[in-house]
């Protein structure tokens, strides 16, 4: 189990915080679905993708988080003065911050999902198995938001040469999470 927490840990804190801003609330989603897996174990649970469990399970854990009103508004007094991530450069905060909000803005609900995910590090497999599709709808999915991305960054399409970034677009045709 700790080397199931040491080798997943890190990347599971950042796509929840991804996902959320609250620190403390990331890390206690952590420690609640690590407490799930353990109990899931103990009670003879099978995993063939520990890995994959583990970010599914995490995923849904804040999708109800965020759904729940209480934490919405809920503010850290101690966290106020320090940024959620920690880092002491807010040129460099802005600037992901600003990244992350074009992302958002460019890319469909079930693609920026996929990049999050696939940014930690997890297969087209894995990344099916969390978000109950097919492998082919990751890599069709993935390859879209490539486009987008490139597109939004002004990167033309047979060379690397960078064209111009094209005005930003909120996509309409893709804004649910059904396959």
């Amino acid at each position: 189990m700790s080397a199931l927490y040491t080798l997943h840990a890190a990347g599971l804190l950042r796509y929840a915080l991804s996902m959320i801003t609250d620190t403390g609330a990331a890390q206690d989603a952590l420690q609640e679905i690590f407490l799930r897996y353990f109990v899931a174990r103990s009670e003879g649970q099978q995993f063939l993708d520990p890995k994959a469990w583990l970010f599914r399970v995490l995923r849904n854990h804040l999708l109800d988080t965020l759904k729940s009103s209480s934490v919405k508004n809920e503010i850290a007094i101690d966290k106020i003065d320090e940024p959620h991530d920690g880092w002491n450069d807010p040129e460099r905060h802005y600037h992901r911050a600003e990244m992350a909000r074009d992302l958002a803005r460019v890319l469909a609900p079930r693609e920026l999902e996929c990049v999050r995910l696939r940014a930690e590090g997890l297969s087209y497999d894995e990344i099916a198995q969390v978000l109950d599709l097919r492998q082919g709808t990751i890599g069709a999915t993935l390859a879209r938001a490539h486009k987008k991305v490139r597109r939004a960054l002004g990167y033309s399409g047979e060379t690397q040469e960078r064209t111009g970034p094209e005005p930003v677009r909120v996509p309409r045709e893709e804004n649910s999470y059904s396959s």
